[in-house]
């Protein structure tokens, strides 16, 4: 016997399945996975389906069917016994051949993960591995013949019997583009023994003092061996468990339990460190030679998800809370990364990561419709403590539940739980996103009271995946991870905003509420919320090849926009709400940035000023839609696909940190209302004068309190003369909340707030906010604003001499300077200073804000 050895396959070559004298060609690149897509791009077969309307070109590589070869070495080990080929994940429907003569694997779920027993079928030196891709369009439309048909929403209604990443069939942000290839690596594992599905599930104490850590794991044996589990602390401390455990070849099943006293804890960001823990497993032979070893670093925490009565507030919090402490969570969701994931790297997921970190984030909802992701996403939120929201892979639609279906589904649940397990990073598991919205808006049977766990032979059948299959497998693979059926889901109905969580959709989509009203739109949870805004200029440039079609209304750019209505809804709340005296490309992107950052700005305020402290935990959480997107295109993403950050990224930023201000303005009558009225903004026929009133509040989000010293001034918009001035005394801002600080300021339409946050000690600036007067459109700005800029070596400097909305900056050649603030409002007496990494003190920088061209 000898140690496993393990040899990833590369070197792939495809062609069109089925079509006559078709040769291979080989991939140009030497990576262990590929997709079709990437492979016609590299061989010049198709344009790239990402710049200008090549997408329309290209619609016939999903209907094809595809195959891939790869060849390999293999040489017979006398100490091992057995050779297995492990497959992470086909996408989709995919027949494996080893040397054309073994049919050894038939997947048509590209969740599934394979270990494929090849013993006695390799030879030795050269073999080589077939793969048959069938198009996933047909296959999905053959079901939908044999099964009946379901409604889905986005997509063509066969996705909902294909277990493939639901957005590869097109969605309002993303294109059709159905790939198909090795897209998760394949190994050959030649061994003895091997060990698997290592799971160290540690259970901490109330009390935080001690921490129970049962060490499981799976074993293939071709003899009796012996395990041994070893577990590191951070502080460098060694657990030696068992130096003798027994494994049987015919129970190859071991565990091993340890006590841990005062547990060194994993935290999330801005709560406390990330450590790890090391468990190691190593298997050895009769003489002592070790077989096969795996190492496992695991973070310890005491995790809940609590729901519990509020205090003069109707329903129940829904807060994570973490080794005790309740965390809110202000975060993004995450959609693949890309059409075509392949083409992902580790460090595209760490680079991803870091904008979280960087835009005072700390949660990210992995959404239903993409997949469940690459183990780097994972690993670096670990690393980094941002928290994990997990969807199941089911999004906007109607799905089957037919015993093939669930079979495959419960299975998919399995292989995967038991993947993502190891991540102290996941807190939360959802059954789908929206598909309970779905149920409602198409009056599916759907009674809350009928708890019979079985609904296969209703109009609603996949709520027996929801709300028992899929809860069942979390419950016995990661007992510590809560379940939540949907998303949203809670209460009566999913746009309950009192009970569990809520997506809300009346501003864009639905009602299509003023932004100005979020405040009256909060739940408990908003999982979900945005406002659509253009990508970058620099990054138009790059798809849009043809500069006859850089204008807003081109067909090129109307192809890179696919959300519903997308043209009629940008117009509605720019034209609402702010002066375009230009339909230029640059000044609509401005336009539509500008607004997708004044209405994400003030919903995590709002949302932020609901988390009041213990047993108020009136919203415990925001999560924007979306942080990135997976093409070039007008979206809701606050980073568009080349990795440019629109203002709202930046906004969103501000307004999360850990010490921050919110400000809002409002009249009497509407500040009394918990809901949204028919009307908030007053006509221009109605002559009432208006009474405005502002409110200042402060957020600490730290864990500890924080004296601070806060000034407030009130700005004449149009000749910058300081009507107002108050400078509270120091205030301490408990920890873990929000403080109220001033209430019913008065303020006219012409009059623009600034609230400073100061530390007392030194004096520097910890946190600013601003208030205008709305909508934007009606304010008189000044003619001559007198808007100056410093630019320095890695910092820049504004300053005004009257209140000025959005500055945008950017260097004039397209050069990469990271900027860590933009889209900000400067105020007179208080320069505005932008660090900004890479630029140089004679770099030209162009800077544009609202109401220059006016």
């Amino acid at each position: 016997m000898s140690v496993a050895t393990t040899v990833t396959l590369s070197g792939w070559r495809w062609r069109q399945h089925g079509k006559v004298d078709e040769k291979w060609h080989q991939c140009v690149h030497d990576k262990p996975t590929t997709e079709i897509f990437t492979d016609l791009i590299d061989a010049k077969v198709i344009p790239d389906p990402f710049i200008d309307e090549n997408e329309r070109l290209v619609q016939w590589v999903g209907e094809a069917d595809w195959e891939y070869a790869c060849d390999f070495q293999y040489e017979p080990d006398s100490g091992h016994s057995r050779q297995d080929l492990l497959f992470a994940g086909l996408d989709t429907v995919a027949t494996v051949y080893l040397n054309d003569q073994d049919k050894i694997l038939e997947s048509t779920n590209m969740f599934h993960r394979h270990r494929i027993d090849v013993t006695g079928k390799l030879r030795r030196g050269l073999n080589t591995l077939r793969i048959v891709f069938k198009s996933a369009l047909h296959y999905g439309r053959e079901l939908e013949k044999k099964h009946g048909s379901y409604r889905a929403f986005s997509g063509e209604n066969s996705r909902v019997h294909v277990r493939k990443a639901q957005y590869h069939y097109g969605w309002d942000w993303g294109p059709l583009l159905m790939t198909c290839g090795p897209c998760g690596e394949i190994s050959l594992e030649t061994y003895a023994s091997t060990v698997e599905n290592v799971f160290a599930d540690a259970q901490v104490s109330e009390d935080l003092q001690t921490a129970s850590m049962k060490i499981s794991f799976d074993a293939i044996l071709d003899r009796d061996v012996t395990a041994d589990v070893t577990v590191t602390t951070p502080s460098g401390h060694i657990f030696r468990l068992s130096t003798a455990l027994s494994l049987s070849a015919k129970d190859p099943r071991g565990s091993v339990s340890l006590e841990i006293h005062q547990p060194e804890l994993w935290y999330p960001i801005g709560h406390g460190p990330q450590i790890f823990y090391l468990v190691d497993v190593a298997i050895v032979g009769p003489d002592q030679v070790p077989l096969h070893y795996v190492r496992k670093p695991v973070g310890i925490r005491r995790l809940r998800l609590v729901q519990q009565p509020l205090i003069d507030e109707p329903g129940t919090s829904f807060f994570i809370e973490i080794n005790n402490k309740p965390v809110y969570s202000s975060g993004s969701n995450w959609i693949p990364g890309h059409s075509f994931l392949t083409s992902m790297t580790a460090k595209d997921y760490v680079s991803a990561v870091d904008l979280c970190v960087k835009g005072n984030q700390n949660m990210l909802r992995v959404w239903g419709g993409g997949i469940y992701e690459h183990d780097a996403l994972y690993e670096e939120c670990d690393r980094r403590g941002i928290l994990v929201w997990q969807d199941f892979a089911f999004a906007c639609a109607q799905y089957p539940c037919y015993p093939e279906f669930a079979a495959t589904v419960k299975r998919e649940a399995v292989d995967q739980v038991k993947r993502l397990r190891q991540y102290c990073s996941i807190v939360l598991y959802a059954g789908n996103n929206e598909d309970y919205q779905i149920a409602e808006m198409l009056n599916l049977t759907w009674d809350p009271e009928d708890h019979s766990g079985d609904w296969t032979n209703t109009d609603f059948p996949a709520r027996t995946l929801y709300e028992t299959h899929l809860p069942a497998v979390v419950t016995e693979y990661s007992p510590g991870v809560p379940y939540h059926p949907s998303s949203p889901w809670g209460g009566e109905g999913t746009t309950d905003r009192t009970v569990g969580d809520i997506h809300q959709w009346n501003v864009w989509h639905g009602s299509q509420e003023k932004y100005q009203l979020w405040d009256k739109l909060v739940g408990r949870f908003v999982s979900e919320f945005g406002m659509l805004g253009f990508p970058a200029a620099k990054s138009i440039r790059r798809f849009v090849t043809d500069p006859a079609q850089r204008y807003p209304q081109s067909s090129v750019l109307d192809l890179h926009n696919k959300a519903d209505g997308a043209e009629r809804r940008l117009a509605l709340y720019v034209l609402e709400n702010i002066r375009v005296n230009s339909l230029d490309l640059d000044s609509w992107i401005y336009a539509t940035q500008l607004i997708q950052a004044e209405c994400l700005g003030f919903a995590v305020r709002s949302c932020r000023r609901q988390w009041k402290g213990p047993g108020r935990e009136y919203c415990a959480g925001q999560l924007v839609w979306q942080i990135n997107d997976c093409w070039p295109v007008s979206s809701w993403a606050m980073v568009d696909f080349y990795g440019e950050k629109k203002m709202a990224y930046f906004m969103t930023m501000r307004d999360s940190a850990p010490l921050a201000l919110g400000m809002s303005r409002s009249t009497p009558e509407l500040k009394k209302l918990k809901s949204p009225p028919p009307q908030i903004l007053a006509p221009p026929h109605d002559l009432a004068p208006k009474k405005n009133f502002i409110d200042v509040w402060a957020v600490n989000g730290t864990l500890k309190d924080f004296p601070v010293q806060i000034e407030v001034r009130l700005y004449d918009i149009a000749t910058g003369a300081l009507r107002e001035e108050r400078s509270m005394d120091i205030q301490t801002l408990l920890s873990n909340r929000t403080t109220e600080l001033l209430e019913d300021l008065s303020v006219d339409d012409k009059t623009a707030v600034q609230a400073i946050m100061k530390d007392p000690q030194g004096g520097h600036v910890i946190a600013r906010a601003s208030d205008w007067p709305q909508p934007l459109k009606y304010v008189t700005l000044s003619a001559s604003p007198d808007v100056t800029l410093s630019v320095l070596d890695g910092k820049l400097e504004i300053r005004t001499k009257v209140p000025v909305k959005g500055v945008v900056v950017s260097v004039a050649d397209d050069r990469d300077v990271d900027f860590g603030d933009n889209g900000v409002d400067v105020f007179p007496d208080d320069v505005y200073t932008i660090c900004a990494q890479g630029l140089a003190k004679d770099d030209k920088v162009e800077m544009r804000y609202y109401g220059l061209d006016f």
